[in-house]
């Protein structure tokens, strides 16, 4: 009888002592979770803060906006249309072929689309008129191409880089005849070659058709059709944008 009542008495005791000792865990357990929340909570808030700009509270932009320039010969080809009226004769179809130098100057890291602006100063020194070579009587000529359109790139296995851009384009050509002005739009298609560690070889292409009466020719010989093609072979040089893989490593 006695063993019976000493073993019904551990028995009570046990079952006391093990939800209280458990409750004492649970309560541990939870307080050392809220220690490390609340630690977590902390290092965060400081990481926030430390990423923030001073002068303008705002976070801080890690990767910073810049720009690269690139430089490169250029040629193009305008072609500009009077349509006749008598489908007996043909069309009126001027071409000038010009030679220059283009400047391009393109951001990075700017959201949410990066964008190009590109000059080419050309010097005209080619001109037919229905397939026949005119003579220019002026030593004098001169062009100026703008284009500016967000740029959009895509790459091969980081190797070949692919560039695609569509904008507003703008040409002042001085001719023998008129000042011409013409205005439209344009797509620019191209690839860098990750020549080097810093240098990039750029070989671009650009088609525009505009309107080509806004200059002196617009009372006397209005066009019914101005379009332009354009090539170009370009180089950069660049410490921001270094390429990660090139073709010569070095």
């Amino acid at each position: 009888m006695k063993r019976f009542l000493s073993s019904a008495l551990i028995f009570v005791l046990l079952t006391v002592a093990i939800p209280s000792f458990a409750q004492e865990n649970d309560a541990t357990s939870e307080n050392q979770l809220v220690e490390t929340i609340g630690t977590a909570d902390i290092n965060h808030s400081e990481s926030d803060e430390s990423s923030k700009e001073e002068s303008t509270g705002f976070p801080a932009i890690s990767d910073k906006p810049f720009l690269i320039f690139n430089e490169g010969i250029t040629y193009s080809q305008v072609t500009r249309l009077i349509y006749q009226d008598d489908y007996s004769r043909s069309n009126f179809v001027w071409q000038n072929h010009l030679i220059g130098l283009s400047l391009e100057a393109q951001t990075v890291n700017i959201k949410p689309v990066d964008s190009i602006l590109r000059l080419g100063l050309y010097y005209p020194f080619y001109y037919t008129f229905n397939g026949m070579k005119q003579p220019p009587k002026q030593a004098i000529l001169y062009a100026v191409d703008l284009f500016w359109g967000p740029i959009f790139q895509a790459d091969m296995w980081k190797y070949v880089y692919i560039n695609f851009a569509l904008g507003p384009h703008f040409l002042y050509q001085l001719s023998d005849e008129y000042h011409h002005v013409e205005l439209g739009g344009g797509v620019l298609l191209g690839v860098e070659l990750p020549l080097a560690r810093r240098w990039t070889i750029l070989v671009n292409g650009l088609a525009s058709l505009d309107y080509g009466n806004f200059g002196s020719n617009r009372d006397i010989q209005p066009y019914n059709l101005v379009y332009n093609y354009q090539l170009e072979l370009g180089v950069r040089y660049s410490k921001k944008k270094p390429h990660q893989y090139s073709y010569l490593s070095k």
